[in-house]
């Protein structure tokens, strides 16, 4: 939360910043109508505003995500599908860990944001609500199997995101192994031998 404070004032100090320099370009610079430059640096602050607070909205999504998402998955009690549960909160944790230590990364990641992970916060609250209400028809039955059926799947997506987000760290770790090992080769050392 305090993390989440400064980078608010941070956001707001940089665009009064940039309006005012844009101001004082428009007005010292190109010799523009004092009000006409009021007018531009007010709406270039508004702007700015409304780009740097998309961007912690980003963040709280996936963190608002993420809390439906546990809540829910603390409801399910079924073995194999708590284990599937279990597996999904890690990889959204992983990811969302990941992207806050690589912001650079988000607009990569803006559809796992933006739809996986809402939806797999969706189906596991629908499913726990449908398991509490305690209907045993046919219909419901093949809901909750199609439920089930859903979070294995988002679990696989999940995966997938993830491969995405970190597939230039992999090659980039496979060209270091691989040129350690020529480096090794060319030594004289070889690969030791199982016994």
């Amino acid at each position: 939360m305090k993390h989440r404070k400064s980078r608010e004032n941070a956001a707001v100090i940089a665009s009064v910043l940039l309006a005012l320099l844009l101001f004082l370009i428009l007005l010292a610079v190109l010799k523009w109508n004092l009000f006409l430059c009021m007018i531009l640096a007010a709406a270039a602050y508004a702007a700015l505003s409304l780009i740097f607070r998309s961007e912690d909205r980003e963040d709280s999504q996936g963190e608002e995500d993420l809390g439906r998402m546990e809540k829910a998955a603390a409801d399910i009690c079924q073995g194999t599908l708590k284990e599937e549960c279990g597996e999904l909160l890690r990889l959204a944790r992983s990811i969302l860990n990941y992207l806050r230590e690589h912001p650079e990364k988000i607009p990569g990641a803006r559809r796992y944001i933006d739809y996986y992970q809402e939806t797999a916060a969706n189906v596991l609250e629908h499913y726990t609500e449908l398991r509490r209400t305690g209907l045993d028809t046919p219909e419901t039955e093949k809901l909750l199997k199609q439920s089930e059926e859903s979070i294995r799947t988002l679990r696989s997506a999940f995966q997938m995101q993830f491969e995405k987000l970190l597939q230039n760290e992999m090659m980039d770790m496979e060209a270091d192994l691989n040129l350690l090992k020529k480096t090794l080769y060319a030594e004289g050392y070889s690969e030791p031998t199982e016994k």
